[in-house]
């Protein structure tokens, strides 16, 4: 019997009203399993299901099959702390405690999807592979079990722990294998985050492109600057984009395969599932060479998005959405009010038929930076090469002249926008050992 009977009982109700709850129950659909995906650093135009041209995501693209694909999905954010602080409490970076910041501040005075169906008598995991994700940032409130060990160094830097993707899948399995329903499961996946060194077995699994004339990149010791290999990026004996290029590939490759394996579950055949990335990844737009949480354009804030839900019939959708809609979306599929404040929209009557999905604006933010998305258009402010962009396929494109009412309304919006400024929240002082750990992630200075 569901879990929430059990909480029923456990309080002490009586029988009478017992027997009426259990009447209602039976009378009603049985709450939904959820299983959001989140996958590290990922590109949306990187997935076959997004028009790349290599077979980097077979098991996603099943996937991809089965659900919507929105095609215009923006991040919050092009660092993993916000964009998934933005996931789990439908908030732009500035409506939240950890803002743009990348590790050192906590989510605080906001609920969370997972606290929210923790009180509807869901069990919930997390399972996570980022050091910046772990629990000193407050992303573990009301996950039952938060899972944040990093048990492996990485060869040439040892300070340097991660979670691949074999092993975090192998514990979210063992944890479904024994759950009570319903679950709420959250599997965050390290790969393809960068250095690009896939296991044995996948590395290698693309060849770059042969450019004879192709330069090599210079070895940049600062995380941040531009015009070449970043110092953490930096893998012995490889020197040009296309190398890299080819290595990213093979490792979402590598994070395809054990998301196949999670998928392939029974229990997971009839949950909600939804899929998307923190961020994207700049291979060389701009100068920026293999880095993320540098901008707030196309290469590092459009990710894949997919819904795949009971009553949610597969499509391909234009409409441009973001981060902070995916708890109420999950929310409204799993029968679950959401609470005022959200600033996402729940997808699910759009996709089921019930109401149109309107087009509206939606921001990416990096603090010194933030970009406003709608109709096909970009607005950026804050950097020094602010632009109003046209946003075509997987690129960007000059809009002088064109569409000056779409650009008065982004404006607007992005003004409105960063105006709203929520205090960001310290975390705990991180200890040396992890500071270090960040900065060989290429997080901090």
């Amino acid at each position: 019997m569901w879990r929430a009977l059990g909480y029923a009982v456990g309080a002490g109700r009586r029988l009478p009203a017992f027997f009426a709850s259990l009447a209602a129950l039976a009378c009603s659909e049985p709450p939904r399993d959820v299983l959001l995906i989140t996958v590290d650093t990922l590109r949306a135009d990187h997935l076959s299901s997004y028009g790349f041209e290599l077979a980097t995501s077979p098991n996603i693209d099943a996937l991809a099959a089965h659900s919507a694909l929105f095609e215009r999905a923006v991040a919050a954010s092009s660092s993993t702390a916000p964009s998934h602080a933005s996931i789990l409490t439908s908030l732009y970076p500035r409506q939240h405690s950890i803002g743009y910041r990348n590790g050192d501040t906590r989510l605080e005075g906001a609920v969370t999807l997972a606290e929210l169906l923790r009180a509807r008598g869901y069990a919930t995991a997390a399972f996570v592979g980022n050091a910046v994700l772990r629990r000193r940032i407050g992303l573990d409130r009301g996950f039952d079990t938060y899972d944040d060990e990093l048990p492996e160094p990485e060869a040439s830097r040892p300070l340097v722990f991660e979670r691949r993707a074999r092993q975090t899948t192998e514990r979210a399995l063992a944890w479904l294998a024994r759950a009570e329903e319903p679950f709420f499961l959250w599997v965050h996946y390290q790969d393809p985050h960068g250095p690009y060194d896939p296991p044995d077995g996948y590395a290698d699994t693309f060849a770059p492109e042969r450019d004879p004339d192709e330069p090599p990149l210079p070895r940049l010791e600062s995380s941040l600057a531009t015009g070449g290999i970043p110092a953490y990026q930096a893998l012995p004996g490889l020197t040009r984009a296309s190398e890299y290029r080819a290595r990213y590939a093979d490792e979402i490759r590598y994070a395809d395969h054990w998301i196949g394996e999670l998928l392939a579950s029974p229990r997971l055949r009839d949950a909600i599932v939804v899929f998307t990335a923190d961020h994207g990844e700049s291979l060389g737009e701009g100068g920026h060479y293999f880095m993320h949480g540098t901008t707030t354009l196309p290469p590092e804030a459009h990710v894949p998005l997919l819904v795949r839900a009971p009553g949610v019939a597969p499509a391909r959708i234009a409409t441009t959405v973001s981060h902070v809609d995916i708890a109420p979306t999950i929310l409204e599929l799993a029968g679950v009010p959401a609470p005022s404040g959200m600033r996402g929209v729940a997808l699910g009557p759009g996709l089921r038929g019930e109401a149109p999905l309107a087009e509206r604006v939606v921001y990416c933010d990096m603090g010194a930076e933030a970009s406003a998305y709608g109709e096909g258009a970009l607005l950026r402010a804050g950097s020094s090469d602010s632009a109003w962009l046209l946003w075509e396929g997987g690129g960007v494109a000059p809009a002088e002249g064109a569409g000056s009412a779409v650009r008065d309304r982004l404006a607007g919006a992005l003004a409105s926008y960063v105006q709203t400024t929520v205090p960001m929240v310290a975390a705990e002082p991180a200890r040396p050992v992890e500071i270090d750990r960040l900065r060989a992630l290429g997080y901090v200075e």
